[in-house]
C-alpha cells in the first residue's frame, strides 16, 4: 500500500470513524425571534510554533463567540499554517466543538502547504462533533448547500460554502486559482431547484476564501460601499464566470471571503454585497487592521442582512444594513466609545 494511502487510512480510523455523521444531522434554523447569526473567522494562520500568538488568537475568538452567541461559525481558510499541522488541527477542532455551535471550515491557499494532504485535513474537519463539513468521494471537503429552516419548518434561506482552491499554473506562472465549471454548474442547479413556479427564489449567502475578480470592480465602481481597502484585491488568475452565475441565479445576495488581510470592505455590485471578513490571526503575518471577525445577522423573510465587525479587543465597527440594493450605516450612539454602535433590529 502506498505511504499516502496508509497515512490517510490511519487518519480515517483515528479521527473520522468515531465521530463522523451526516452534515444534515445538525439542522440550522432561525430563532424564535426570526434571527440567525453567523460569525466568520478568516486567515487565523494558527501556528503551534508560536504558542503565545496562537493562545491570543483563540482567546480573541472565544471572546467574539461569547459576546455574539452565533448560530453558526464559518472559517474561510488559511486556518492553520504550521508543521506539524496535526496537533494544531486537533486543538482548533476541540475549540470549535467546545463552543457547542455548528461550524464549517473551508481551505485557503496556504492550508495545503503544510505536512497534511487535503484528504487528511478534510477528514479531521469532518470528524468534528459539531462540524457540518462532509466529504466528497475523493476524500476532500465537499461544496455544500446548507438550508436554514424557518419557524414553519421549511427552508427559508441557504448558505453555500465552496472551495476556491489555492494556486494554478495554467497560465504559465503561479497565480491564485478560481472556481471550476462543475462548481458553477452545481450552484446553478441548486438555485434552479429552489426556484418556485412564480419565479421567486430563496435568498442565499456564499462563503469562500479567494475573492472573485468582481471585488475589484465593486470597490472601484460601487455606489454603496463601506470599510477599508488596504491592499489590492488578490483574485484568481482567471474570471471563471461565478459572479455571473450568482447574479443570474437571483438567489445569492452576498458573499464573504478572506485572503486579503488588509481589506475588510463591503461593496454592492449589481445587487450582490461582496464582503470581506476581518483578519482573525496574529501578528506573525502581514496585517494592519485589529484582528476580529465579521458577524452577519439574517432575518427570516428578509432579502438582506445586518453586518458588523467585532474586534478581539471588544470594539464593534462597520455596523451596516444591506437591504438587497443599498447599504445603510447603523446610527452612532454618541454616548458610547468611538467605534461602538447601537444595535437596532433590521426592519
Amino acid at each position: 500500500m502506498p505511504i499516502m494511502n496508509k497515512r490517510y487510512l490511519l487518519f480515517t480510523i483515528l479521527f473520522v470513524l468515531p465521530g463522523i455523521r451526516p452534515a444534515w444531522s445538525q439542522d440550522l434554523s432561525f430563532r424564535e425571534d426570526g434571527s440567525f447569526k453567523i460569525v466568520q473567522f478568516t486567515d487565523m494562520h494558527l501556528r503551534s510554533s508560536l504558542p503565545q500568538e496562537a493562545d491570543a488568537v483563540y482567546a480573541g475568538m472565544q471572546r467574539v463567540i461569547q459576546e455574539e452567541q452565533p448560530d453558526m461559525i464559518i472559517l474561510t481558510g488559511d486556518n492553520i499554517t504550521c508543521t506539524p499541522a496535526g496537533p494544531e488541527f486537533r486543538r482548533l477542532i476541540r475549540f470549535l466543538d467546545g463552543s457547542h455551535t455548528p461550524w464549517c471550515a473551508l481551505f485557503g491557499n496556504h492550508d495545503e502547504q503544510q505536512d497534511l494532504s487535503r484528504p487528511e485535513m478534510s477528514a479531521l474537519y469532518a470528524a468534528g462533533k459539531h462540524s457540518l463539513n462532509r466529504l466528497k468521494d475523493d476524500g476532500e471537503l465537499a461544496d455544500q448547500e446548507l438550508p436554514i429552516t424557518g419557524r414553519d419548518g421549511q427552508p427559508a434561506f441557504y448558505l453555500y460554502v465552496m472551495d476556491s482552491h489555492s494556486y494554478s499554473t495554467l497560465l504559465g506562472e503561479e497565480c491564485y486559482d478560481w472556481f471550476k465549471d462543475d462548481q458553477i454548474q452545481w450552484l446553478k442547479q441548486c438555485c434552479r431547484a429552489r426556484t418556485g413556479e412564480d419565479g421567486t427564489v430563496l435568498p442565499a449567502l456564499a462563503f469562500f476564501h479567494i475573492p472573485l475578480c468582481e471585488y475589484e470592480t465593486a470597490w472601484d465602481k460601487a455606489r454603496y460601499k463601506t470599510g477599508i481597502r488596504g491592499e489590492n484585491v488578490c483574485a484568481g488568475g482567471l474570471n471563471s464566470g461565478m459572479f455571473a452565475a450568482m447574479r443570474e441565479s437571483g438567489s445569492i445576495i452576498g458573499t464573504a471571503v478572506g485572503h486579503d488581510h488588509d481589506n475588510d470592505y463591503l461593496a454592492v455590485l449589481q445587487g450582490i454585497a461582496l464582503c470581506y471578513g476581518r483578519f482573525s490571526g496574529g501578528g506573525s503575518v502581514y496585517n494592519h487592521l485589529p484582528p476580529g471577525a465579521r458577524v452577519i445577522k439574517l432575518r427570516e423573510g428578509v432579502r438582506g442582512f445586518e453586518t458588523w465587525i467585532r474586534e478581539y479587543a471588544g470594539r464593534v465597527v462597520r455596523h451596516t444594513f444591506f437591504d438587497g440594493e443599498k447599504l445603510q450605516d447603523a446610527p452612532r450612539d454618541r454616548s458610547l466609545p468611538y467605534g461602538s454602535w447601537t444595535f437596532i433590529p433590521m426592519p
